[in-house]
Parts: C-alpha cells; structure tokens; sequence
C-alpha cells in the first residue's frame, strides 16, 4: 500500500487547516494544524496503519488531542437514512 505524501498532499492539509482557522480563529495553531493532519488522513488510512499514523501524530504533537470537528446535521441524516434502509 502506497501513501501520497507529495508537496500536493502537504498543499490540502494546509487548505483544510486554513478553512479551520477561518472557521474558529482562536484555536491554537499546533491543535488547528494537528486537527486538519488527523481528519483529512485518516479517511485514506488503513486501519493497519492507524497505529502508526498516530503514533506519528503523537510525537509531532504531544499531549495534544483537539477535538473532531462534527457536523451534527450530516451525522443525523446518516442515521435516518440508515433506519429507512433498515440498518439500525
């Protein structure tokens, strides 16, 4: 399995992290850029992986942990969708 850490990988960390401090201006900036490295990437990791992504995450950033940026109203559609579906 192949990751993309290019410079055009680095480049849409850097958008997502300049979305999230435009979307909430007082976080601190480690949390912010830990943040946008964690949920962009995650999504494209194999849970193999994962234990080595954090552990990466965990030695750039100590003791930080901010929390997930969730949008409530997706989350609940998910939900409805998945009942009508029958996966509840």
């Amino acid at each position: 399995l192949h990751y993309d850490w290019g410079l055009r990988a680095i480049k849409s960390v850097l958008v997502v992290a300049g979305g999230f401090k435009r979307a909430e201006p007082d976080l601190a900036e480690d949390a912010l850029l830990m943040r946008a490295l964690r949920d962009f990437n995650i999504p494209k990791i194999v849970r193999e992986d994962e234990v080595v992504f954090f552990g990466l995450l965990g030695d750039l950033f100590p003791g930080i942990d901010p929390p997930r940026k969730r949008d409530e109203d997706l989350e609940s559609y998910v939900i409805q969708a998945c009942k009508k579906l029958g996966n509840d």
